[in-house]
């Protein structure tokens, strides 16, 4: 195997979180960014327990990775860089729809598996493959019916994913063990529209609300200098509250 997986490896690493089992995530129990589903079919079994995802060691979800993501994406036949955003794209969404997306990129047979007329056609494309393969990404997960709750760790995946593929390109991209944007499900990664869905928030700016109502009761030019000051105090207040929401949801 090429010489890049060690390295993506460890990028991927960097990008996954640990064990999560959001109920939002239709994947479900999932660690380092194996499901279940795939730790299960890995193993031979018909299913493990989430209890058993939560042991899943870093050795085994290499062993998987290398086995099936990295020869699936086309890590070993597509070109440095390329290679690991397929890679990457491959753990959260499945090598074929990651190499599908690559195929309408390039222009030829979208059917999921990597040969020779998509190898020289990725080899072939004018233009900043790095980036039209990124924003195919994204393109994609916004038809997703997740999107909504965790679309802003997703955007913040590919982006990162992105740039480091292109730090791969000129031979120097940093390694870090860091949790940065997962596009499996982490809490925190919760829409505005999601959290304003919360009756806490809503009791909170409704007294917010109710205040801002009240001082603006009256006709006079204090009562609406005092009115515009409460807007501002509104919009600040708001902003931090629903922040925290966030925040707490992690």
């Amino acid at each position: 195997m090429r010489e890049t997986l060690t390295t993506a490896l460890d990028l991927i690493f960097g990008h996954e979180g640990g064990y999560v089992n959001n109920p939002k995530d239709p994947g479900g129990a999932t660690k380092y960014g194996i499901t279940h589903r795939t730790l299960a079919a890995h193993r031979g079994v018909q299913s493990v327990t989430p209890a058993e995802v939560k042991t899943l060691t870093k050795e085994e979800a290499i062993v998987i990775y290398r086995r099936s993501y990295w020869v699936q994406s086309g890590g070993d036949l597509l070109p440095v860089g390329i290679d690991f955003m397929a890679f990457d794209y491959g753990v959260n969404s499945g090598p074929a729809q990651a190499v599908k997306s690559l195929q309408r990129v390039v222009g030829v047979t979208a059917d999921g598996i990597v040969g020779g007329q998509t190898v020289a056609a990725v080899k072939a494309y004018k233009g900043d493959l790095i980036g039209a393969y990124a924003a195919e990404r994204l393109r994609f997960m916004r038809t997703l019916k997740a999107w909504p709750v965790f679309g802003r760790g997703w955007r913040e995946r590919v982006v990162s994913v992105e740039a480091q593929a292109r730090q791969l390109v000129k031979g120097k991209v940093t390694i870090t063990d860091a949790y940065t944007a997962s596009a499996k499900a982490n809490p925190k990664d919760q829409s505005l529209t999601e959290t304003l869905k919360k009756p806490e928030a809503w009791a909170s700016i409704g007294g917010l609300l109710s205040g801002l109502g009240g001082m603006a009761s009256g006709s006079g030019p204090i009562q609406w200098a005092l009115a515009i000051i409460m807007v501002g105090a509104f919009a600040t207040g708001a902003y931090f509250l629903i922040k925290r929401m966030q925040d707490q949801a992690a």
